[in-house]
């Protein structure tokens, strides 16, 4: 292992991290308006109390639950699928189908009546109340806290006037389960949850869900007219019917990089319908973000972002992993923020009266009110990000990731520098203000993660070797290149780690691009500047969802942020130049290389196999082999560059950036390099990768680990 004294020489730099004002924390954010908690005193353990008194008589107490929306009648979910089979869309396209001989309307009718009782929802209460008994156990015994922001209260009392959608972020699939808690927690209606056909098909549980409140649907449809149009008309059903909330993850799937996703719209624009179509007078979401100390599936995730297959989701397959259960978890954090009201949002952009004018089964969303939906996705996940709780191990794994080890002093006296930083970039950490608790604080986050991290006896707190998961892994299923073991072994905690150094991204990310270009240009003017950092941003949008509506506001707060950290320094009102804050600006840099030199080889890989039109997977394949030689020839040092998510959202950039043309041909998807275009890209790429000796530094740090291991 390599020692301190060798690999952190770079962090003997003064520390000269200037503090930010509240108003230079919010200034700029007035087109997002993210609902910030400015300190964890707002936050209520939920779960403390359940030490001191029954369980049982908690979860069997009388529930007298506050609507979401309240109307005359509760109606049953027998109810809710008889409103959506006899609505018009659906009658209409069932006799359209019909005369285009797809089936007699008899016929049809039974389809959509069998659709319809797969993807209905069920309210058990005996079934709530009992998996709620059972979740408080799971949580008294695995973590060390449920923190609930007390936001929750205030958007309580508020409830009652139209819908409500509750968006949360999505890490585990925890999330499902722990809403619904809350929810029953503080008396408000269990929320009707979009969840996905893998837990239908599971044996016992997936009936449990739909107990629950929990629908289905199936992962791919918009070909399906039948089942699109049901679907839709069930979501519209559940927001103007019915007295609970609707939840879903509008990112689509969990992330498994810990980073924000690129929102999915679908059922958004679906549950916004019946809004934008004059049928319901408001509707109201809710961002939510949910952070975990830890998450049950860590070491799963970090084998996904190499492309090896999750195992098949059954019944028999949650049953053998209740050895999770004999660990530590630490706190969860879950933060309800500021209610986003769609009609004042939507203001003068929004016509209505349009809508009446049309038969209801050919009622469709405009490609303006399309395009609205898909800007307002964009804000409430980076609302969502917003409201992130960083703990103690998110900054732990910033630092480790320098290097492989460190003493605990040394340690300490980084994290309480990282903590100062992100505060002052207006993060939220969970971390106390006593340095004889910060160190406490630390040992527990060390032992929380002890599959990942170690505090040996000698003081040194190191990255540990990572058992491999309890399954078989099918090579044919794998998404990307056949890895050596070797060479999986040896990323796999580098991986792990990394996903707990991604959601601190978001408060780093606009200044390191500003950095990045001012290191390879010395001195700039402020257009060019921007011209750069648009360039930039662009390739990186779906790495890091950077929506390009509040692009220029962005470039300015960081601009904002870099001159009173001392990164950036004027020469004159119209040029900048670089300024003396060393320390911040390797480490800025240093966060972003393995997404640059991720992002280069795809683009070189392109160049090669898809100057003519190449199948995904193809191109996945190959890049990730060449990233594979790559680290093990010593050229590259950094195993998050075999992550399969940073060529995929790569990929979709270049797609936007036209760099790279999508064709649909005989049901597949290909891809096809512009040769022009990648070559500027790659010309970027290379230009800023090698800055400041960057790969040499990092190298130092990361192959002595990664050597070890081959």
């Amino acid at each position: 292992m390599q020692s301190s004294k060798d690999g952190l020489k770079h962090r003997n730099y003064q520390c000269n991290t200037v503090p930010f004002t509240k108003d230079f924390i919010k200034k700029g954010f007035d087109l997002m308006e993210p609902s910030r908690v400015s300190n964890l005193l707002d936050y209520e353990d939920i779960i403390e109390a359940r030490h001191s008194t029954s369980d049982f008589m908690f979860m069997s107490r009388r529930w007298e639950p506050v609507p979401a929306y309240n109307h005359s009648n509760n109606f049953s979910p027998t109810y809710l699928k008889d409103v959506t089979l006899s609505s018009p869309p659906v009658q209409h396209l069932i006799h359209q189908l019909s005369s285009e001989e797809e089936g007699t309307p008899e016929q049809l009718t039974m389809t959509v009546a069998a659709m319809l009782e797969e993807i209905g929802l069920n309210r058990n209460m005996v079934v709530i109340r009992w998996l709620g008994l059972a979740l408080i156990k799971i949580l008294k015994r695995t973590c060390s806290g449920l923190l609930v922001s007390g936001s929750i209260n205030r958007l309580k009392a508020k409830m009652g006037t139209n819908p409500v959608i509750f968006a949360p972020s999505h890490r585990s699939y925890a999330d499902f389960i722990l809403m619904s808690y809350i929810c029953f927690h503080y008396d408000l209606q269990i929320p009707a949850i979009a969840a996905g056909m893998d837990f239908h098909g599971m044996w016992g549980l997936g009936r449990l869900l739909r107990d629950c409140g929990a629908f289905f649907m199936r992962r791919s449809f918009s070909s399906d007219r039948l089942y699109w149009t049901v679907f839709s008309e069930y979501v519209n059903t559940l927001v103007t019917n019915n007295q609970s909330s609707l939840e879903f993850f509008i990112e689509g799937t969990r992330s498994r990089s810990g980073k924000t996703l690129w929102p999915k719209f679908g059922i958004l624009s679906m549950a916004l319908t019946p809004f934008l179509t004059g049928r319901i007078p408001d509707i109201t979401v809710v961002p939510v973000n949910i952070s975990y100390d830890r998450t049950l599936e860590e070491k799963l995730f970090s084998y996904e972002l190499l492309g090896i297959p999750k195992p098949s989701e059954t019944t028999r397959g949650l049953i053998k992993a209740k050895n999770i259960l004999q660990e530590q978890y630490g706190k969860i954090h879950v933060t309800f923020g500021q209610p986003l009201d769609v009609r004042e949002y939507c203001g003068e952009k929004l016509e209505r009266a349009s809508h009446s004018m049309v038969p209801a089964h050919m009622d469709r969303l405009n490609p303006r009110e399309t395009a609205l939906c898909s800007e307002l996705a964009h804000v409430i996940v980076a609302r969502q990000r917003d409201l992130t709780v960083l703990s103690p191990f998110n900054l732990i794994a910033i630092i480790l990731g320098l290097g492989s080890s460190l003493p605990l002093p040394k340690l300490l006296t980084e994290v309480l520098w990282l903590r100062s930083l992100l505060v002052s970039l207006g993060a939220l950490v969970d971390l106390a203000e006593s340095e004889v608790l910060v160190e406490a604080d630390i040992k527990r986050s060390i032992s929380v993660h002890s599959s990942l991290v170690a505090l040996t006896p000698c003081g040194m707190v190191q990255l540990t070797e990572v058992q491999s998961p309890d399954c078989t892994i099918d090579i044919t299923k794998v998404k990307g290149h056949n890895l050596s073991q070797q060479t999986m072994d040896a990323a796999i905690p580098v991986l792990m780690l990394q996903t707990y150094i991604n959601p601190c991204l978001h408060y780093f990310i606009n200044p390191a691009m500003v950095i990045l270009i001012l290191l390879q240009e010395q001195q700039i003017t402020r257009d060019d500047l921007l011209l750069k950092y648009l360039g930039l941003r662009r390739l990186l949008a779906h790495e890091f969802t950077l929506h390009g509506l509040w692009q220029e506001q962005d470039f300015h707060n960081a601009l904002s942020q870099c001159e009173h950290l001392d990164l950036v320094k004027t020469v004159s009102p119209t040029v900048l130049r670089l300024g003396g804050h060393h320390k911040l600006r390797f480490l800025l840099c240093h966060l972003l290389y393995p997404f640059l030199v991720g992002s280069l080889i795809l683009c070189q890989v392109l160049l090669q196999v898809a100057l003519d039109p190449c199948s995904e997977q193809r191109v996945l394949q190959v890049t990730q082999q060449r990233a594979e030689q790559l680290l093990v020839s010593k050229e590259i040092s950094h195993p998050y560059i075999l992550c399969l998510e940073v060529y995929t959202c790569t990929l979709q950039s270049l797609v936007s950036l036209q760099a790279v043309h999508k064709i649909k041909r005989s049901g597949q998807v290909l891809f096809q390099g512009q040769e022009g275009k990648l070559h500027d890209i790659v010309q970027l790429l290379a230009g800023l990768v090698p800055t400041s000796s960057l790969d040499k530094l990092a190298s130092k740090l990361h192959q002595l680990h990664f050597r070890a291991k081959l």
